[in-house]
């Protein structure tokens, strides 16, 4: 498979996943208790965070900053926390190199802040061509909006590029492109929820894309 330039999610893809997600959820419930009724917060049970956290902001009105201010300092205090100690998977950095080593174009897509990218991985810069974290685009993923922020910044059209993760949100932001999309059983997901949301391919972990190349 030739292709160009390849977008990879971050945690659980380049590096282990340890954010605990109903610590996470739970904590920004209670900030929103303060700012808004009960209903409102069972009403986006099944809303992912950062949605949820719009979703109440919405709500408010004009009132929303202090609510939102909040909210995402609590929200990156958590994931700042959950990335101690670790760094990217020992095969990171040599798989990232020996795909640049071939001129394609790596970007990072992430719903994660820059803090938790820059400490996990300091020398990310070295590696990647683009980067784009919540801070960086009104849409995240599963929102297709933001996988386009990259392909605009390496001046690739979608069918040039494949896009990498270990969740269904981001196969089916690729999907929404017509981009060809892999999925990697290094972090949550089954092979079969790969398989639901139309993976192109699914692979353990990010070295079998050194396969197609």
């Amino acid at each position: 498979m030739f292709f160009k330039g390849i977008i990879f999610d971050f945690d659980g893809t380049l590096t282990e996943l340890t954010l605990d997600f109903g610590l996470l959820r739970a904590e920004i419930e209670t900030i929103a208790r303060r700012y808004v009724a009960e209903e409102i917060i069972l009403s986006l049970k099944n809303y992912y965070i950062l949605e949820m956290i719009d979703e109440v902001a919405t709500s408010l009105d004009e009132r929303n900053a202090p609510f939102k201010h909040e909210a995402f300092a609590r929200l990156r205090d958590l994931e700042v926390e959950a990335s101690k100690e670790k760094g990217v998977y020992p095969y990171t950095r040599d798989v990232l190199q020996r795909l640049k080593d071939r001129g394609i174009s790596i970007g990072i897509i992430t719903r994660s802040c820059i803090d938790v990218l820059r400490k996990v991985f300091p020398d990310i810069g070295n590696y990647t061509d683009s980067i784009v974290t919540r801070e960086d685009t009104k849409y995240v993923k599963p929102n297709p909006l933001h996988v386009i922020e990259v392909l605009r910044s390496f001046q690739l059209e979608p069918h040039d590029v494949v896009m990498v993760g270990d969740h269904p949100t981001d196969i089916i932001a690729g999907n929404a492109l017509g981009m060809r999309t892999i999925g990697v059983l290094a972090g949550r997901t089954a092979r079969d929820g790969f398989e639901e949301v139309q993976a192109t391919y699914v692979f353990d972990d990010i070295r079998d894309i050194l396969t197609l190349i």
